[in-house]
């Protein structure tokens, strides 16, 4: 889903493990409350929302390495830890 506009998306009980989320557009209606699994994704360069970010952050499937990539999905979400 590289460059895509997520504008208005809901991810409520997405699968993302292992998907690459480059350089997204995500607008402050795009909900990700609810997300099943974010292990191994890749957010390189997609800006989202502070409260986005700490929830993706807090997610217990926020860990691994994108297996195409390569990049860690706790570093391409700039988590504080």
């Amino acid at each position: 889903m590289s460059l895509a506009n997520v504008e208005m998306a809901q991810f409520t009980r997405a699968n993302l493990k292992n998907a690459i989320l480059k350089e997204m557009y995500v607008s402050g209606a795009t909900i990700f409350d609810g997300v099943k699994d974010i292990e191994g994704s890749d957010w390189t360069d997609t800006m989202l929302r502070r409260d986005q970010q700490k929830y993706l952050c807090n997610h217990p499937t926020a860990k691994g390495t994108n297996p195409v990539t390569g990049v860690d999905t706790r570093e391409s979400l700039m988590c504080l830890d």
